[in-house]
């Protein structure tokens, strides 16, 4: 059917249909918009909107920081869907939090911006000083503007205040401290008696026929899987811009045009006096009045750091004699600071009172560090990368489009598209649709390769996006349907799984014989049968390995062999009454039967160290904290209008 469209795609009833399409969806659009139900966020947190484009943003930027982390084995494990979800809650929690950080009155300054922004290694020059270049090739690459980016992060420091404030004020009592030490370094006495499945496996026989009646009745199971090997045709915009060759007078000529990029601005070092506003203590007269009185000995010759220290309500600089540190005219922070200070014209000058949101300012210049601009050659290898990319982006594009159009005017064949675009056909191994090896691990990729139109018309696939800049089209070379594996093949297999359900069900009927024994007073170390059943006695453990407490060498000897998922079983147990022991049985991942024995429990004779202590006390506030900070969200939650449009998340 798809096959007989396309032949008669160029005929007038194609574009019959389509008209009506077109229509159609004109009037879905036209009545969805005057009957009010269109949604144009993709979330409402109370009477905030979350954008299509901030989602986008924040999409794309996880997805990068996924792919970083999982190099080739992205394409595996990427679920579109679940991502999406996790960035969408992410962003109405994030939104929840600017809410009530806003509403509980915490706010944060360009200056403290600024501040946080410098100590980040991304926006720093060679001198491990903030870079404007640097913080502006960042957040262009990320969607963002300079302005945009700074008001995140100062949302985001303030979200961090409300949200330290509540970890760090967790509570922990010293009672409760004592009851988590006390469970923590508990100590338990066990001992284990284990029916060891390798030995069993061992004794057990099984002849021909069963093997055989066991394939026949099961041929489901040794089937090969069904595998393709696809021809396809790539293009990678990376790989496209290290192909590129670039003019060195082009290159030269670009430096030109872009001085301005590669120029370092100057900057200047300043010192300064604040006398914060404050309207019941402190109004603008008084402050102005105790700068005049500032100023006045300043003239008289006193030392600018002196009177800093003693009249700053800049704490942290006070300390240093007024001390605010390099500052570049480009960078943000307080526009009116700024220009005082680079209006000033000699080292050593003092501005006139300057007023910021913070309050009034004396600023002293320090030192001048004129600006320069970064020599050719220095540049000229990241020059020749953008330039590399710019050209490989106009290449990349035109030919996607080229391809998408060539490979489905040419339905039987790559060759044409790959003449077109100088591509070269490659060839991938055979692969199943658990997957194979890099692209062939993306799951839309195994869907078009196991499609109708590849697999049974023979068909080019449509393009497959693995991510912006990297596409493939791929159409069937061979394929190798599942078939039934011989029985010489298999034979070796099903000879040893059978032995195993023996064994499993032997150790099973074994366990609980013993158990009944057990439970009947029978002492453990009386069942033990040469190599097939052991016990051993581990004596006092622990939670963790440092509270084992060993008695003998041959405890200690088992308790450095001591399993966590039996330490965990241990310790999931009640407490036994005195002389009535807890005989709990299990199986081990290595499918042994583990009979355990615990005999007693006790609290830890040996008492930490101040320093142990003082850890774990921290630890609990930390976790205490964390829990309480996770509450708190999820209470507002509960408590607030969340819309999430499933529709615009579904269409995108």
């Amino acid at each position: 059917m798809l096959q007989l469209i396309r032949e008669n795609a160029q005929g007038i009833v194609i574009w019959v249909i389509v008209g009506f399409i077109i229509l159609g969806l004109s009037s879905f659009i036209l009545s969805s918009y005057l009957g009010g139900n269109v949604k144009t966020y993709v979330a409402k947190v109370n009477d905030t909107e979350i954008s299509d484009r901030q989602f986008r943003i924040a999409y794309n930027n996880r997805q990068a920081q996924l792919q970083q982390q999982l190099g080739e084995n992205f394409s595996r494990f990427f679920n579109e869907s679940m991502l999406r979800s996790s960035v969408i809650n992410g962003m109405v929690n994030n939104e929840l939090l600017n809410q009530l950080s806003y509403e509980a009155g915490f706010r944060v300054g360009p200056d403290q911006v600024q501040q946080e922004l410098s100590k980040v290694p991304l926006f720093q020059d060679e001198n491990g000083r903030f870079s404007n270049e640097k913080f502006a090739g960042f957040v262009q690459q990320y969607g963002y503007s300079a302005k945009g980016y700074a008001l995140e992060e100062s949302q985001r420091l303030a979200n961090k205040q409300l949200l330290d404030g509540i970890t760090n004020s967790a509570l922990t009592l010293n009672s409760d401290l004592a009851d988590y030490q006390k469970l923590n370094r508990q100590q338990r006495h066990v001992e284990v008696l284990s029916i060891t499945k390798s030995e069993i496996v061992k004794s057990i026989t099984v002849n021909e026929d069963e093997v055989k009646t066991y394939y026949d009745t099961h041929a489901a199971e040794f089937m090969t899987d069904e595998q393709v090997k696809v021809d396809y045709l790539e293009l990678n915009l990376k790989t496209l811009a290290d192909e590129q060759e670039i003019d060195i007078d082009d290159v030269k000529d670009f430096y030109e045009k872009n001085k301005g990029r590669y120029t370092i601005s100057g900057e200047r070092e300043a010192s300064h006096i604040l006398i914060k506003l404050d309207a019941e203590k402190r109004d603008e007269q008084a402050a102005l009045a105790k700068l005049a009185v500032i100023q006045a000995k300043l003239k008289s010759g006193e030392s600018f750091a002196e009177l800093a220290k003693q009249n700053s309500d800049d704490k942290f600089s006070a300390k240093q004699g007024g001390k605010f540190g390099r500052v570049n005219q480009e960078q943000g922070g307080n526009q009116a600071f700024n220009s005082a200070l680079f209006a000033l014209q000699a080292e050593g000058d003092v501005s006139e009172p300057v007023r910021t949101e913070f309050g009034f300012h004396l600023i002293k210049l320090d030192k001048i560090y004129p600006g320069k601009v970064k020599p050719f050659e220095e540049v000229k290898a990241a020059l020749e990368r953008e330039l590399k990319g710019q050209k490989a982006e106009r290449i990349f594009y035109e030919s996607q489009t080229k391809l998408e159009n060539l490979t489905y005017q040419h339905q039987d064949s790559l060759e044409p598209a790959a003449e077109e675009l100088n591509l070269k056909i490659k060839t991938s191994p055979l692969f199943s649709r658990r997957g194979g090896a890099q692209i062939f691990r993306n799951q839309e990729v195994l869907k078009e390769a196991f499609s109708e139109e590849v697999l049974q018309e023979s068909l080019n696939s449509p393009m497959v996006k693995l991510s912006d800049d990297h596409v493939i089209v791929l159409r069937l070379k061979q394929h190798q349907p599942a078939k039934l594996k011989s029985f010489e093949q298999v034979k070796r297999f099903v000879e040893n799984k059978l032995k195993q359900d023996k064994a499993t069900k032997l150790i099973a009927t074994m366990a609980g014989e013993k158990l009944e024994k057990l439970n009947a007073g029978t002492a453990a170390n009386t069942l033990v049968e040469a190599e097939k059943i052991t016990w051993l006695e581990y004596g006092f453990i622990g939670r963790q390995s440092k509270y084992d407490h060993a008695q003998n060498d041959k405890q200690k000897a088992a308790q450095a062999k001591i399993k966590s998922e039996l330490r965990r079983a241990v310790f999931s147990l009640q407490k036994p009454a005195k002389d009535n022991p807890i005989i709990h049985s299990m199986t081990a991942s290595n499918g042994d039967a583990l009979l355990v024995i615990l005999n007693a429990v006790r609290d830890n004779p040996i008492q930490e160290e101040a320093s142990v202590m003082e850890a774990m006390q921290k630890q609990l506030s930390q976790t205490i904290g964390t829990a309480d900070s996770e509450s708190v969200v999820s209470y507002m939650r509960s408590q607030s209008d969340i819309d999430i449009n499933n529709t615009q998340n579904e269409a995108q």
